[in-house]
């Protein structure tokens, strides 16, 4: 799936004429300005793969008039409360028990580091959590070469669904579905959000592929949580809330979700002291057109010139996720924020051109 996304991914780009003018690079910060022609955002990107020794990233400042933060999430994984005690509990001397409890993005990153010495010590891996993750997580294991046993639990039973949605809003249903969500306020909105979601899901296609492991090769246990955990001859032993007997462990794989907020992102830190913009529930709350929307009273003493730059940024994706809904994440969200985005800026040029006619009909300068 991952190559097919990828290809619709070129194909787009290719048939608006937009790649060559795509480059990698990390924003770190965005500054408004006030200019006698108007705000201006000063951009401080730096480009290049900055992990890359053979392209160090280069920093610079990129000017604009309009900016659109088409950002993807920044999750932020979620630490149970045996995770936390346990941690504070072993303290930093024992750093490689520590480094044995990963968080599902840290997996692939160690295994890479340690493919030849520490991982081929790993015969046994518990692997929590009830998402599409976690099952990826559990059949990777599996098929190593070095891993005899996985384990993975769940503390609900497994929901097969294709979509990380509810099916409906994916369907025929999805304009009425919208409607009920544009009426709702921002806090009902962000409830409603979570719920669309809800929690972890399965595809129905991995479901299967587990059922045909045996179950000295991967066990799932579903509806079950960790109890407690310690740390003695040199493995976990961890004790389940099923009555189970305590069952020792090499690794524990955590993929027991993760929280989006617009506090992650450090490159939108210095606009929102300039700017201000409220939050619900992680999530900014923006205008009809996806621009940056100034707090209740605020739109009315804010200087001009900040009234008029908040009309000049867009966001789409996660953080428009209380105006696009919650398939925001997902294509077809993509392609809403876009048309709204599109609309918006299209209007801004034809106004801006408008203005200027006007002054030279004016003979002013």
């Amino acid at each position: 799936s991952t190559d097919i996304f990828n290809h619709f991914h070129e194909m787009l780009s290719h048939a608006y004429g937009i790649d060559n003018i795509v480059s990698t690079g990390t924003v770190q910060s965005i500054n408004p300005i006030q200019e006698d022609e108007g705000p201006l955002f000063e951009v401080k990107v730096a480009f290049g793969k900055q992990d890359s020794d053979e392209s160090p990233a280069y920093v610079t400042t990129v000017k604009t008039r309009r900016i659109v933060c088409a950002m993807g999430p920044m999750f932020r994984a979620l630490e149970a409360p045996w995770e936390i005690s346990f941690r504070q509990e072993l303290g930093a001397d024992q750093q490689f028990a520590l480094d044995r409890i990963l968080h599902a993005h840290e997996i692939l990153p160690y295994i890479k580091t340690n493919e030849f010495s520490d991982i081929q010590q790993t015969k046994r891996v518990l692997v929590v959590g009830g998402g599409i993750t976690s099952a990826q997580l559990a059949l990777f294991a599996a098929k190593s070469s070095w891993c005899n046993e996985v384990t993975l639990i769940q503390r609900s039973r497994m929901v097969p669904r294709h979509f990380d949605i509810e099916n409906d809003w994916m369907g025929p249903n999805r304009g009425k579905l919208l409607d009920q969500f544009w009426s709702l306020g921002m806090k009902e909105r962000a409830q409603r959000l979570k719920e669309a979601r809800g929690g972890g899901t399965i595809p129905p296609q991995l479901i299967n592929e587990l059922a045909t492991y045996s179950s000295s090769e991967l066990e799932v246990k579903e509806e079950v949580e960790i109890l407690e955990v310690h740390w003695t001859d040199g493995c976990f032993h961890v004790t389940l809330n099923d009555g189970s007997d305590c069952e020792p462990y090499d690794m524990i794989w955590l993929a027991t979700g993760a929280q989006n907020h617009i506090d992650h992102y450090s490159a939108l830190s210095y606009l929102r002291e300039v700017l201000p913009v409220n939050v619900t529930n992680g999530f900014p709350v923006l205008n009809t057109d996806l621009t940056w929307r100034a707090p209740a009273g605020e739109e009315i003493t804010e200087p001009i010139w900040k009234q008029v730059a908040r009309k000049k940024i867009w966001c789409m994706g996660a953080l428009a996720a209380l105006e696009l809904g919650p398939d925001a994440l997902n294509l077809i969200g993509a392609r809403h924020g876009s048309v709204r985005v599109a609309e918006a800026i299209r209007r801004d040029y034809d106004k801006q051109r408008n203005d200027n006619n006007n002054l030279e009909d004016c003979g002013c300068c």
